[in-house]
């Protein structure tokens, strides 16, 4: 009972001190703050200071040159283990050029809901610890990346992260990625942008010369009616339960040249989803069995590649990290939070399959992230950084 007593003073320390005006101002400022994935560098050096404000020793690792990971840590007594809150600092370009500001309970701009918003909230959550005396019988790393947002970095500040795990740089038993909405997101599916290529032999010859039923125009149809039949088929057999059926998806067909010549070849590109059990390499080979009968039937050779691929991750539900956020959620809410799952893929399937840290994510906000308008709830903003707070001495322990 006493020890139970001072965790709940501990607690009530803790929270009377998020600052909750200070965090929506410091989201302003970063939001205010352009920062396209390849061009960080300022809101880099905004976060920095931030960091070394609160008193914490920075590790600025650079990915390249001016753009910066961030890593500082709240030293525990050192037998507990060890949290790590992460977010990525760069953005999607503001194609609307939205302006920043404030209405009502909400903030608009660039990067609100994605993601300076949690990213400020995680220093909201650290001020509270360090002002309310609180010491974690873990260690709490703070971590911010660049590059997550756009292709051309080919996730470069994830994956220096991941070797900076690796290599003993920083430490994680458990991750949370501080964006989504105020829910247990555990769970995401596989993905991978596949490109299949058919080869005819009698391509590049006049259509008159070539019976309709020999075109190879005719076999992509086919590819197109049985990419269908399978997404039927996944529909029914295929389905996670929090996720929904897995996908098969097109977004490219280009095939011929010219009006009245058969294709030199037929290619189509599109994404494959899939659940937790399965690797990118067996959705391959079930891709390339699919097409293989078409393509013998019309004469072509196939060939079937992927890129981007990124394997599925689902943390279970009894992890100590997700009763750790679960039980702060219930702690401040007095409700079970929602627990999720998601086809969309993020740096989640990375750190888990990279590092091999179990990993979840809980943020302020996520329905906006991309969109033309994009905003976040302030009071979201400071509920969040109550629960990183609490989640952390739920995982960490308090000495």
């Amino acid at each position: 009972m006493q020890k139970r007593t001072a965790m709940m003073a501990d607690v009530a320390a803790v929270l009377e001190r998020i600052p909750g005006d200070w965090i929506v101002d410091v989201t302003e400022e970063m939001v205010r703050i352009p920062s396209v994935t390849m061009n960080e560098t300022e809101v880099c050096g905004y976060y920095e200071r931030q960091l070394s404000d609160l008193g914490l020793e920075v590790d600025v690792r650079e990915v390249t040159t001016g753009r910066p990971n961030l890593y500082a840590c709240l030293k525990g007594q050192g037998d507990g283990p060890t949290l790590m809150l992460n977010g990525h600092l760069d953005t999607i370009p503001n194609q609307t050029n939205q302006p920043c500001y404030r209405e009502g309970d909400l903030l608009y701009g660039r990067g609100t809901t994605d993601m300076k918003g949690g990213m400020a909230a995680v220093l909201g959550a650290a001020r509270a610890l360090l002002e309310s005396g609180t010491t974690l019988a873990g260690d709490l790393w703070l971590t911010a990346v660049v590059g997550h947002e756009e292709p051309e970095a080919e996730k470069d500040g994830p994956k220096a992260l991941i070797a900076d795990i690796n290599s003993g740089r920083i430490a994680a038993d458990r991750i949370i990625i501080v964006e989504g909405d105020d829910e247990l997101w555990v769970m995401s599916m596989g993905s991978m942008v596949f490109t299949i290529t058919l080869t005819p032999d009698n391509g590049g010859r006049h259509t008159q010369y070539v019976d309709f039923r020999d075109n190879p125009i005719r076999y992509a149809g086919d590819l197109v009616a049985a990419i269908a039949t399978k997404q039927d088929d996944l529909d029914v057999n295929e389905v996670h339960p929090l996720a929904g059926p897995e996908r098969i998806d097109l977004g490219i067909l280009h095939t011929g040249d010219y009006f009245n010549r058969t294709p030199v070849s037929c290619r189509f590109t599109g994404t494959r989803r899939w659940s937790p059990g399965k690797t990118a390499e067996m959705i391959l080979d079930d891709l390339r069995q699919l097409v293989a009968p078409i393509a013998e039937a019309g004469g072509m050779q196939a060939e079937v590649t992927m890129e981007h691929e990124r394997e599925p991750f689902e943390t279970p539900l009894d992890d100590p990290l997700t009763e750790a956020v679960s039980a702060a959620h219930r702690e401040l809410f007095d409700e079970e939070p929602r627990v999720i799952g998601r086809r969309i893929v993020g740096d989640a399937n990375l750190y888990v399959h990279g590092s091999g840290v179990p990993t979840i994510y809980y943020g302020p906000s996520n329905d906006t992230a991309h969109a033309d308008i994009e905003t976040v709830s302030m009071t979201r903003l400071v509920d969040s950084a109550r629960v990183y707070a609490l989640a952390a001495m739920n995982f960490c322990g308090v000495a």
